[in-house]
Protein backbone atom coordinates (compact mmCIF):
# COMPACT_ATOMS: atom_id res chain seq x y z
CA UNK A 1 0.00 0.00 0.00
CA UNK A 2 2.97 2.38 0.70
CA UNK A 3 4.32 2.02 -2.83
CA UNK A 4 0.94 2.66 -4.62
CA UNK A 5 0.84 5.89 -2.26
CA UNK A 6 4.49 6.93 -3.28
CA UNK A 7 3.40 6.71 -6.85
CA UNK A 8 0.63 8.09 -6.71
CA UNK A 9 2.48 11.12 -5.10
CA UNK A 10 4.92 11.34 -7.59
CA UNK A 11 2.51 11.03 -10.09
CA UNK A 12 0.46 13.80 -8.91
CA UNK A 13 3.85 15.99 -8.69
CA UNK A 14 4.92 14.82 -12.54
CA UNK A 15 1.29 16.28 -13.28
CA UNK A 16 1.59 19.67 -11.32
CA UNK A 17 5.11 20.37 -12.78
CA UNK A 18 3.92 20.32 -16.58
CA UNK A 19 1.28 22.37 -18.29
CA UNK A 20 -0.54 21.42 -21.20
CA UNK A 21 -0.97 24.01 -23.97
CA UNK A 22 -3.56 24.62 -26.53
CA UNK A 23 -3.01 27.19 -29.53
CA UNK A 24 -3.69 28.53 -33.28
CA UNK A 25 -0.97 29.30 -35.43
CA UNK A 26 -0.55 30.52 -39.09
CA UNK A 27 2.17 30.00 -41.22
CA UNK A 28 4.26 31.13 -44.24
CA UNK A 29 6.23 28.85 -46.24
CA UNK A 30 9.04 29.83 -48.24
CA UNK A 31 9.79 26.79 -49.94
CA UNK A 32 9.40 26.58 -53.65
CA UNK A 33 6.23 28.72 -53.84
CA UNK A 34 5.50 30.68 -51.42
CA UNK A 35 2.00 29.55 -49.46
CA UNK A 36 0.26 30.33 -45.95
CA UNK A 37 -1.45 28.21 -43.56
CA UNK A 38 -3.06 27.84 -40.20
CA UNK A 39 -3.39 25.40 -37.76
CA UNK A 40 -3.85 24.32 -34.11
CA UNK A 41 -0.99 23.44 -31.50
CA UNK A 42 -1.29 21.25 -28.26
CA UNK A 43 1.67 20.48 -26.28
CA UNK A 44 3.08 19.86 -23.02
CA UNK A 45 5.59 21.78 -20.62
CA UNK A 46 8.20 20.03 -18.92
CA UNK A 47 10.62 22.57 -17.04
CA UNK A 48 12.73 24.17 -19.42
CA UNK A 49 11.44 21.68 -22.21
CA UNK A 50 8.39 21.37 -24.44
CA UNK A 51 7.22 19.05 -26.60
CA UNK A 52 4.13 20.54 -29.09
CA UNK A 53 2.25 18.01 -31.38
CA UNK A 54 0.33 20.32 -34.59
CA UNK A 55 -1.83 20.17 -37.47
CA UNK A 56 -1.88 22.53 -39.91
CA UNK A 57 -3.41 23.17 -43.96
CA UNK A 58 -1.24 24.70 -46.33
CA UNK A 59 -3.54 26.32 -48.79
CA UNK A 60 -2.23 27.79 -52.41
CA UNK A 61 -1.07 26.82 -55.54
CA UNK A 62 -2.41 23.72 -56.99
CA UNK A 63 -1.21 21.45 -54.63
CA UNK A 64 -3.34 21.88 -50.56
CA UNK A 65 -0.78 19.88 -48.07
CA UNK A 66 -1.75 18.42 -43.96
CA UNK A 67 1.01 18.78 -42.17
CA UNK A 68 1.19 16.76 -38.99
CA UNK A 69 4.12 17.49 -36.70
CA UNK A 70 6.04 16.40 -33.74
CA UNK A 71 8.09 19.42 -32.32
CA UNK A 72 10.61 19.17 -29.00
CA UNK A 73 12.00 22.95 -27.78
CA UNK A 74 14.62 23.27 -25.50
CA UNK A 75 14.73 27.30 -23.84
CA UNK A 76 18.03 28.42 -23.93
CA UNK A 77 18.08 32.09 -23.00
CA UNK A 78 15.33 34.39 -21.34
CA UNK A 79 15.64 38.11 -22.91
CA UNK A 80 13.21 40.16 -20.59
CA UNK A 81 9.81 38.36 -20.28
CA UNK A 82 10.86 36.57 -23.86
CA UNK A 83 11.80 32.78 -23.99
CA UNK A 84 14.27 31.42 -26.73
CA UNK A 85 14.15 28.17 -27.64
CA UNK A 86 15.92 25.68 -30.29
CA UNK A 87 13.73 23.48 -31.78
CA UNK A 88 14.09 19.74 -33.53
CA UNK A 89 11.22 17.58 -35.06
CA UNK A 90 9.82 15.70 -37.47
CA UNK A 91 6.48 16.27 -39.74
CA UNK A 92 4.62 14.20 -41.90
CA UNK A 93 3.37 16.13 -45.12
CA UNK A 94 0.03 14.49 -46.74
CA UNK A 95 -0.41 16.33 -50.36
CA UNK A 96 -3.57 16.65 -52.16
CA UNK A 97 -1.34 15.80 -55.22
CA UNK A 98 1.79 14.19 -55.75
CA UNK A 99 3.19 11.92 -53.24
CA UNK A 100 3.18 11.91 -49.10
CA UNK A 101 6.02 11.95 -46.99
CA UNK A 102 8.15 12.84 -43.93
CA UNK A 103 10.55 15.99 -43.52
CA UNK A 104 12.89 16.68 -40.49
CA UNK A 105 12.28 20.37 -38.86
CA UNK A 106 15.00 22.40 -37.33
CA UNK A 107 14.36 25.83 -36.13
CA UNK A 108 14.24 28.72 -33.04
CA UNK A 109 11.44 30.15 -31.23
CA UNK A 110 10.15 32.89 -29.02
CA UNK A 111 7.30 33.31 -26.60
CA UNK A 112 6.17 36.34 -25.09
CA UNK A 113 3.83 35.63 -22.24
CA UNK A 114 0.85 38.30 -22.59
CA UNK A 115 -0.73 36.92 -18.89
CA UNK A 116 -0.55 34.36 -16.43
CA UNK A 117 -1.75 31.95 -19.38
CA UNK A 118 -1.84 33.21 -22.90
CA UNK A 119 1.33 34.26 -24.71
CA UNK A 120 2.36 35.39 -28.33
CA UNK A 121 4.91 32.68 -31.11
CA UNK A 122 7.06 33.32 -33.00
CA UNK A 123 8.93 30.60 -34.84
CA UNK A 124 11.34 30.33 -37.41
CA UNK A 125 11.99 26.92 -39.08
CA UNK A 126 14.09 24.66 -41.74
CA UNK A 127 12.53 21.95 -43.10
CA UNK A 128 14.20 18.99 -44.82
CA UNK A 129 11.88 16.20 -46.46
CA UNK A 130 12.41 12.85 -48.47
CA UNK A 131 13.32 12.81 -51.84
CA UNK A 132 9.86 12.65 -52.52
CA UNK A 133 8.52 15.48 -50.47
CA UNK A 134 11.62 17.67 -50.90
CA UNK A 135 10.31 20.16 -52.95
CA UNK A 136 8.68 21.01 -50.09
CA UNK A 137 12.40 22.15 -48.22
CA UNK A 138 12.48 25.35 -47.15
CA UNK A 139 12.42 28.22 -44.68
CA UNK A 140 8.87 28.64 -42.67
CA UNK A 141 7.55 31.38 -40.27
CA UNK A 142 4.88 30.50 -38.00
CA UNK A 143 2.94 32.98 -35.45
CA UNK A 144 0.50 32.16 -32.97
CA UNK A 145 -1.02 32.50 -29.84
CA UNK A 146 -1.31 29.89 -26.90
CA UNK A 147 -2.94 29.43 -23.89
CA UNK A 148 -1.73 27.36 -21.22
CA UNK A 149 -3.69 25.65 -18.55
Amino acid sequence: MKKFAIATMIALAASAASALEVGVTTARDYAGTERNATGITVGEKFGAVTLTAGFDRTNGGSNDQDRFSLVAGYNVAKLGPVSVAVKGGAAYLNNQTGQDGYAALIGVGASLPVNKNVALTVDATRQYGQDRVNSFDGNRVTAGVKYSF
